[in-house]
């Protein structure tokens, strides 16, 4: 089974203030994070924990490092491969490994900081340094130098807390428009996906043409993916989810653009009739896309493993294209949503300066080296001199499928925006729960966008 689809539910007790963190003494910070299978092909609901599971013990003298990671499927495979590469290193160091399941991982990773129990290092999403912060550790002190220039700007510039760095990026991902090129021969139909009228002139053609329906907003049941889509269509409106300044944010998206680009969301299941409100499973328009009844929708780079067949290969008959997301309607900038599956520092007074020193080591390894992370997860490796190298442009995903590729050039042409750093977790489904009954038309739009406006903005002004 594959290991990414864009699902989670997240109780409203993980939003954690600093006030909690320092006043709550033996509490647990966070509690009743329900499963994820993959938000951005780094989580994992098939990841199993287990307390005792590791890389095996260290030679006698090395330094143990302990790393925490929630990766699932080829992506764990992956990393833990990375892991034996960097302790068959006669470098001193030895690192053991502990699987957390997605769903349960940031819940783990804040309790285990207050019972002192923190690993060395912990895997999660570039965007929550903030929400992170007040339980990790900045480690300027502790890269090698220049560290800083090996990774793309905009993903060193996403791992900056008030200026300095609190994590290392793994990699860059996205979400951009996968096309059934089957379904678009069929309908006659050659896209302009560069604007509005063309794209939607293509989608109307295919309703017309084919029996097969012409768009979706998701690729899965779940109201993160409505809100990483309605972001990027957002911004090509020139809205914004966010003004201010940490601390100080004002939620602007329920605003004369927001409301427009939330009904659009339910003309795409309403009025245009290019794609219908239910949901048959969870992951129903991913198999309609497989099976030529969708011609297209918006996903991410990883998403491109839900292709595969039970043999891990994606079907001959699947015939699809990669195209940056930039044909909705609007004045606003070409970017579209990204992400960083990243390595953090827990904070652990029982750390030593060496050990904090080898698990910055360990990191820069695990972000420098990492060709193998392309092929594992269709994410684009963080480190530029890793994502150009020959082992990464000669892989399928770049050359064929152009996921990669793809997502490459919108990073060097600086078409990607992360999610606002918030001390908030801004992917709980408390606030974005409401764009898919917009979606699934159980509410109208304003009432929708008002709805997940207010419950933000209510989440800001209480951290």
């Amino acid at each position: 089974m594959t290991h990414d689809n864009d699902t989670t539910a997240e109780s409203n007790n993980t939003q954690i203030s600093r006030r909690h963190l320092l006043g709550a003494g033996g509490a647990t910070f966070a509690t009743g994070i329900a499963g994820c299978a993959g938000l951005t092909g780094g989580g994992a609901g098939d990841s199993s924990s287990n307390d005792n599971s590791s890389s095996g013990s260290g030679s006698s003298g090395d330094v143990e490092i302990n790393y925490w990671l929630y990766f699932g499927a080829q992506e764990n495979e992956e990393m833990m491969t990375l892991v034996e590469e960097f302790n068959s290193q006669d470098n001193g160091i030895h690192v053991n490994t502990q699987s957390v399941p997605f769903g349960e991982f940031l819940n783990k990773l804040f309790t285990s900081v207050n019972a002192g129990e923190a690993p060395h290092v912990a895997s999660y999403y570039g965007s929550f340094g903030r929400h992170l912060k007040p339980i990790t550790d900045p480690i300027d002190d502790y890269l090698s130098e220049g560290a800083a220039n090996e990774y793309f700007d905009i993903a060193w510039e996403n791992m900056q807390v008030d200026g300095r760095p609190y994590a290392l990026p793994i990699d860059v991902h996205g979400k951009a428009l996968y096309t059934n090129d089957s379904v678009l021969e069929s309908a006659g139909v050659e896209p302009d996906f560069t604007d509005w009228e063309g794209f939607s002139n293509t989608c109307d053609t295919i309703v017309s043409e084919t029996d097969s329906r012409a768009f979706s907003f998701l690729n899965w049941d779940s109201p993160q993916a409505a809100f990483r889509t309605y972001s990027i269509a957002l911004t090509q409106a020139g809205g914004e989810f966010l003004t201010g300044e940490p601390g100080n944010y004002e939620v602007t998206f329920d605003d004369d653009i927001g409301l427009e680009t939330g009904q659009l969301m339910a003309d795409i299941t309403g009025d245009f009739g290019w794609d219908v409100p239910q949901f048959q499973s969870e992951s129903a328009r991913v198999e309609d896309f497989i099976g030529g009844d969708l011609a297209m929708f918006i996903a991410g780079t990883w998403s491109i493993n839900n292709f595969e067949n039970e043999d891990g290969e994606i079907p001959e008959s699947l015939d699809f294209s990669f195209e940056k997301p930039f044909m909705f309607p609007g004045d606003g900038k070409e970017v579209a949503w990204a992400e960083s599956n990243s390595l953090y520092f827990p904070t652990n007074e029982n750390h030593t300066e060496t050990e904090k020193q080898a698990a910055v080591e360990f990191a820069e390894y695990v972000t420098q080296n990492n060709t193998l992370w392309a092929s594992a997860g269709g994410h684009l490796p963080a480190a530029e001199s890793v994502a150009t190298s020959e082992e990464v442009q000669s892989t399928p995903l770049w050359e064929e499928h152009g996921t990669i590729s793809s997502m490459y050039e919108m990073v060097k042409e600086g078409q990607v925006r992360y999610q606002p750093q918030t001390p908030i977790n801004l992917n709980s489904n408390q606030y974005w729960s409401p764009l898919m009954d917009l979606y699934q038309h159980n509410t109208d739009p304003k009432s929708a966008i008002e709805q997940s406006a207010s419950a933000l903005q209510r989440a800001l002004d209480s951290n």
